[in-house]
């Protein structure tokens, strides 16, 4: 299937700051490397997350294997995928990226709706699948969500994705979960920070990340991400 360029905001809009009023805040941007082996898609994705205050993009690979490289060399904290690439796939460059650098989130960026790749995916540890008919402020809230360890997936897929995980095999060789660990696993499923979680169980936001590390380990996951995918195919999280 034929990629087209996702839909942005025009250039002039002052939905954003201008890149000189952005210069002063790289030093805490989100840095984005951006895959994808069409030109013209690589083109409108920079710009468009170019004009956000809080984004900086790092550099562009036209493959998944320049990918891994790209990724190693310029240490990004978001990476925007595409699935299909000529050689490496995207999901196959994300597993060695993640491999490498389990800190650096991959958002599939892609025209490829099959449950194959969605299961693939999930698999390989994505931290999100959106659509190319994305628009600019949703690629640029799906890299804040991101970094914060949340899953972001297009709304069109939400129900293919929680089916396909809950369709999964079970793990058998897990550990079992404290009580109070599937408490904290349940709040991050539905979206609460760290912050928000130790709250409402009146605990400290360090015993928290306690927690989250000890449940991480457990589920062999790297991320909040992955490790609600991970509870919800095995039945842990509602």
């Amino acid at each position: 299937m034929r990629s087209r360029p996702p839909r942005y905001p025009s250039p002039c809009s002052n939905l954003y700051p201008t890149r000189e009023a952005r210069t002063d805040k790289e030093g805490m941007s989100i840095r984005v490397l951006i895959v994808d082996d069409h030109p013209v898609t690589r083109e409108g994705l920079h710009a468009a997350l170019d004009l956000a205050e809080d984004v900086v993009v790092v550099g562009e690979a036209d493959s998944g294997e320049d990918a891994v490289e790209k990724a190693s060399e310029l240490t990004p904290d978001i990476v925007f995928m595409d699935v299909r690439m000529p050689g490496m796939s995207g999901i196959e460059a994300t597993r060695a990226i993640r491999e490498a650098s389990p800190e650096t989130r991959v958002i599939l960026f892609t025209v490829d709706e099959s449950r194959a790749s969605i299961s693939e995916a999930i698999q390989a540890g994505v931290s999100g699948y959106l659509l190319k008919d994305a628009d600019a402020d949703e690629l640029v809230n799906a890299a804040r969500l991101a970094l914060e360890g949340k899953a972001v997936i297009h709304p069109a897929l939400t129900r293919a994705f929680i089916e396909e995980v809950q369709l999964a095999e079970k793990r058998t060789d897990q550990p079992p979960l404290s009580k109070r660990e599937k408490e904290i696993l349940q709040k991050v499923a539905y979206g609460a920070t760290t912050k928000e979680v130790a709250k409402d169980l009146g605990i400290s936001p360090h015993t928290v990340k306690t927690h989250l590390e000890r449940i991480f380990e457990k589920l062999g996951a790297n991320d909040r991400a992955q490790a609600v995918a991970i509870a919800i195919r095995s039945g842990l999280v509602e």
